[in-house]
């Protein structure tokens, strides 16, 4: 994709995964429902959340008839208001057999969260104008005023939504400027038009008199022969709404993607044109790499590389415009020499003692020459905006070998909850001084880069000064200067009185243009060296850095290994996940009751290479569920039964549920994504190579020891 394609502002909708229910807690947050200061400083303190307490009062939403009112005016909850619709729609969820309060797995989906959102810069130009908005949380933002520009988008938005779901499908459309960038929080229940279960009901009318009409148990009292005269007809079954995903969104993963499409395609042509945002690029034409990186950076970093990319650009301006006042004074350099030129001739058509302005010439030479090194002044070397390295790998390396350390420690005979409470207390107070050390570590690395700005000021004021001492001795020679032309101008009085004065006068004009050109320099540098420091304190993008770096032979070759490493291990999740795919289709396929140890060790792999993909953790449970879920997507069922399908999918998530993938199996495994280790299975596929959470091996494969 090309650069001038990446700068074009684009609008961008995530559809969230549908669910079953969500919490009273969950629906608390897209309306800021009970939250204060205290809540947002908590929330903040998660480093992907970048909440702004001073901005609160500037989000809104759109209620049910269209009006615009104050996030959170609605009395009822979010969580209420789902219940509330899906019984006017008559739902009823699959309930656990094993858990009379709880909703089955297999329940349908009954709600979808879809955030919209856009380019930072055209969205924050509609809500707050040319306001000065701090997006880091350094300062204030309660002066800020909202505009009607991100009103008539949400609005807009609301319609187009509204169109498509149905405005008493939309249960939540809440609009919020309290982070990063504008957007709206869209919570929707996928609601269909289906035709009522059950037989059609069959009515017998008359033939020639329409007006009889017998239902079919009249009609079957009947004498055979008069049975004849009626005709049968049937009641087109009735349409009622009800709940499902499926209608709505697809019947399968391939119909979802093209619903994505189609509706980012009617975003476009309905709202995002009028506000200059372009249809969003599908995830799937990305890069790899590309793709990757949209999943697994943060709202942080994202917004790091974005204020660093800006400040680049702004420097690269700065740059060229310093470079095109260079060029601009060398021009005007040479414009004196050839005055200068143009002087020597007029000197030389002058008598004898007008030679002595030979020796005024020379003084300019050398004014020239100090303006010169005030140019040379104005460079900026780059290695002087290298930023030091904040080194903060020994930490974490110390941390881990303490956790390894703690791990390693025996399972006494008894006593085992006591041993893992101590294990537990003793790595949380490990984390936490990795925590302190590496807060402790920050701070020492922004005092350095701190130090290095103001190293790099004081610098810039060094050179200024010198120019000031050059413009104080330019000052005394333009004093003797003017005392020898008053003494030249009364020796040559019977010379042409008024060739000498516009001479006299060409020269003063030459030396008070001279000064102002000094002083607008000394200014310039004050401003340079200030400009010099801010940019520098901002610039912390790596970009720059690995550009330095690549252009080492060593350093080259080790990035090109880490690339090859990240492939190979691409490679091997594609593997894994076939390897998946293949072993619960074998299963499926044969007689077994529970899968074998060789097709349950490759379910395991095949469940850790999906929660690769999706960067989900596969450690946490709940997480590692997902990602079987997407393993179980990608299998064939065609020629299958219902039964044996689902018992298929119910050993496998009884599969994910028992297993146990340890940290530092992770821990090697995350090295190899990042290029940075091989690929260790720990044993090859076979049966043994699974370790408990105390160390101990499991000998029967994943999840059964």
């Amino acid at each position: 994709m090309s650069k001038s394609r990446n700068n074009i502002p684009r609008a961008a909708i995530h559809v969230g995964a549908p669910a079953k229910s969500f919490s009273a807690a969950e629906g608390y947050e897209p309306e800021r429902r009970g939250w204060d200061e205290n809540t947002y400083r908590l929330k903040n303190q998660d480093t992907n959340n970048h909440y702004d307490f001073s901005r609160k009062h500037l989000n809104f939403e759109i209620n049910g008839q269209g009006e615009t009112v104050p996030l959170g005016s609605n009395p009822v909850p979010l969580h209420e208001r789902l219940q509330k619709r899906l019984d006017e729609l008559g739902f009823k969820p699959y309930m656990d057999k094993n858990n009379p309060l709880g909703i089955s797995d297999n329940s349908p989906n009954c709600t979808v969260g879809i955030i919209v959102s856009g380019d930072h810069d055209v969205l924050t130009r509609l809500a707050f104008g040319n306001q000065n908005v701090d997006f880091t949380l350094q300062k204030n933002n309660a002066h800020v005023v909202l505009k009607q520009g991100i009103k008539d988008w949400a609005l807009d938005t609301y319609h187009w939504a509204c169109d498509r779901w149905g405005a008493e499908n939309i249960i939540g459309f809440d609009v919020h400027l309290d982070e990063t960038t504008p957007h709206i929080q869209i919570q929707t229940i996928p609601v269909a038009k289906t035709k009522a279960r059950g037989r059609a009901s069959a009515k017998y009318v008359h033939k020639d008199d329409k007006s009889k009409v017998l239902s079919q148990k009249e009609w079957k009292k009947l004498p055979e022969e008069i049975r004849s005269y009626f005709i049968r007809t049937e009641d087109e079954r009735r349409e009622k709404e009800c709940v499902s995903y499926a209608s709505v969104w697809g019947k399968d993963k391939y119909a979802v993607g093209k619903t994505y499409y189609q509706m980012h395609t009617d975003y476009y042509n309905k709202v995002g044109h009028k506000y200059g945002l372009e249809r969003g690029d599908d995830i799937a034409m990305l890069p790899g790499e590309e793709r990757r990186e949209r999943v697994h950076k943060s709202k942080a970093i994202l917004e790091a590389e974005r204020q660093a990319k800006d400040a680049i650009a702004k420097n690269q301006l700065e740059n060229e415009r310093l470079e095109g006042q260079k060029e601009k004074m060398t021009g005007e350099v040479q414009d004196m020499k050839k005055q200068k030129e143009s002087l020597e001739e007029q000197n030389d058509r002058l008598e004898g003692e007008i030679q002595n302005k030979e020796h005024h010439k020379e003084k300019l030479e050398g004014n020239i020459s100090r303006l010169e090194d005030y140019a040379a002044a104005l460079d900026i070397k780059e290695e002087d905006l290298i930023v030091p390295t904040l080194k903060t790998d020994p930490l974490v390396k110390n941390a881990w070998d303490a956790i390894k350390t703690e791990l390693e420690k025996p399972i006494p005979t008894f006593g085992h909850k006591e041993w893992k409470e101590e294990r537990r207390q003793a790595i949380k107070t490990i984390l936490t001084e990795l925590q302190t050390a590496l807060m402790e570590a920050k701070k020492a690395h922004n005092e350095d880069i701190r130090k290095m700005g103001k190293a790099l000021y004081n610098k810039a004021m060094q050179n200024v000064r010198a120019i000031i001492e050059q413009n104080k001795q330019l000052q005394k020679e333009n004093g003797r200067l003017t005392e020898e032309n008053d003494v030249l101008r009364k020796r040559i009085a019977s010379m042409d009185e008024n060739a000498i004065t516009r001479l006299r006068d060409k020269k003063d004009a030459e030396i008070m243009e001279l000064q102002e050109r000094l002083g607008k320099a000394e200014s310039e540098a004050v401003r340079s060296g200030n400009k010099a420091y801010s940019e520098h304190q901002r610039a912390e993008s790596a970009e720059n850095h690995v550009r330095e770096m690549l252009g080492i032979p060593e350093i080259k070759e080790i990035w090109e290994n880490i690339q090859q490493n990240k492939k190979a291990f691409l490679k091997q999740i594609d593997k894994w996940i076939e390897d998946g795919v293949a072993a619960i289709r074998d299963y499926a396929d044969g007689k077994d009751n529970d899968f074998q140890p060789k097709q349950g060790n490759a379910v395991a792999w095949g469940i850790i290479a999906e929660a690769f993909r999706y960067g989900l953790d596969p450690t946490d449970e709940k997480q590692r569920r997902m990602a079987a879920a997407y393993l179980l997507e990608r299998v064939t069922w065609n020629g299958m039964s219902e039964f044996k399908t689902g018992l298929t999918a119910s050993r496998t998530r009884q599969l994910c549920d028992a297993m146990t993938v340890t940290k530092d199996l992770m821990a090697n495994l995350l090295l190899a994504a990042g290029g940075r280790g091989g690929i260790n299975t720990g044993g090859g596929g076979s049966n043994c190579e699974l370790t408990n959470w105390d160390g101990t091996k499991k000998k029967t494969g994943w999840g059964r020891g």
